[in-house]
Formats: C-alpha cells, structure tokens, sequence
C-alpha cells in the first residue's frame, strides 16, 4: 500500500511553531491551483491543511512567509470531527 502525497502552492497565512510536551510541529495552510479553468474560465484554488512535525516545523517557521511558494511530501491522514 502507498500512502504518499504531492503538494506545490503559496503559504496562506505566516507559520507559527507550538510545542506540545515534548515535540513541536507547526499547522500550515497552502493554496494550490488547479491546473484547468472551471465553466467561468477562472482557475479554482484548494486550500489544504498541514502538519509539519519538529525539525521541518521550526525550519518552515523560520524561513517561510505569507506568500512564499512551498512543496510539501506527506501522507494523507483523514479525521473526523
């Protein structure tokens, strides 16, 4: 089973590290383009939520910004609420 995933898009809003007992991680947003238009001729845009955990989390959180294009390589992992 493969569980893998590809994301390329712009950063939503600035990343803010927080730690939890013993590990940080950093909740991210990214808009990613769709690569066709839709019946009006624009392109729509997906806005995906990340979790980036520990050493990826404080690097994205010290080098990223609002805007700055970003690819992400992860797993899919659904919730409910």
């Amino acid at each position: 089973m493969l569980n893998q995933i590809v994301l390329v898009g712009r950063l939503v809003k600035d990343p803010v590290i927080e730690e939890m007992e013993h590990t940080k991680y950093c909740k991210i947003t990214i808009a990613v383009p769709r690569s066709y238009k839709n019946v009006n001729g624009q392109y729509d845009t997906d806005f995906i939520d990340c979790v980036l955990w520990n050493n990826v989390a404080e690097s994205t959180t010290e080098y990223c910004k609002k805007g700055d294009l970003l690819g992400v390589r992860g797993r899919v992992q659904t919730r409910v609420y």
